[in-house]
């Protein structure tokens, strides 16, 4: 009997040495695996602007300048033949497609149409990953300004009046850096010149007198010229 239980010992103990051993090789290869992080070849890891961020675009159904982004993989190889789906996230504004697939070399290209108001407009490129494109959106070039403040007004002869014209674009957004030229037919003003600032406005100030009645004053832009009428009354 003490052979036959030594025997049996001596297979038990190997059994679990190998079942030992064996769990251990499990780990290993599971700890191994855990620890890999890279995905497989043909799996997008990375989405890349090459070119068309940061650019400035007219307001107004305007063309874009080509987005163009690239997919690759976690080696860094460009990826073929993948769906990528195109999406304005801020800013208004439209895009020439809304899905397309990377050609040979992982790359994808889209166009963006800018909308009538002025702002930050972004455009995301995605494949599991993605980039944001940034465009600046300004005013158009075609504008002209407007009476704002002051026009059909009336002030004693003496007392001073400010007067306020404001520049926009044909879609209503305001217009810095226009160059106004002022004038008047009777009274003084503070100034002979002026340039709008960031909301589109330009204000100058008109002393009636000394005669009383109507008074016209002319504002001169590169787009067109506005005409203020006030009146000057008697100060008794």
């Amino acid at each position: 009997m003490r052979k036959l239980y030594s025997a049996q010992s001596a297979v038990s103990v190997s059994q679990w040495a190998a079942a030992e051993k064996l769990f251990f090789v499990v780990v290993v290869v599971v700890a191994v695996a855990c620890g890999d992080h890279k995905l497989g070849p043909s799996v997008p890891a990375s989405v890349t602007k090459l070119s068309g961020d940061a650019q400035t675009l007219l307001v107004g159904n305007r063309p874009s300048a080509p987005l163009v982004a690239q997919v690759k993989n976690s080696d860094g190889a460009p990826l073929p033949n993948v769906p990528v789906t195109w999406a304005v996230i801020a800013g208004g504004g439209s895009l020439a497609r809304i899905t397309d697939t990377t050609d040979a070399n992982g790359q994808v290209s889209n166009t963006y149409l800018s909308p009538a108001i002025v702002a930050k407009a972004s455009v995301t490129a995605a494949a599991g990953q993605s980039a944001t494109f940034v465009i600046t959106l300004v005013p158009d070039t075609v504008g002209s300004i407007s009476t704002f403040g002051g026009n059909g007004a009336a002030a004693l002869v003496g007392v001073p009046l400010t007067l306020t014209a404001k520049a926009a674009d044909r879609f209503g957004n305001a217009i810095k850096g226009v160059d106004v030229t002022w004038s008047t037919s009777a009274g003084s003003l503070q100034s002979s010149s002026g340039v709008t600032d960031s909301t589109g406005v330009t204000k100058n100030v008109i002393t009636v007198g000394p005669d009383t009645g109507a008074i016209a004053i002319t504002a001169a832009s590169r787009f067109n010229t506005i005409t203020f009428t006030v009146h000057a009354l008697p100060k008794n």
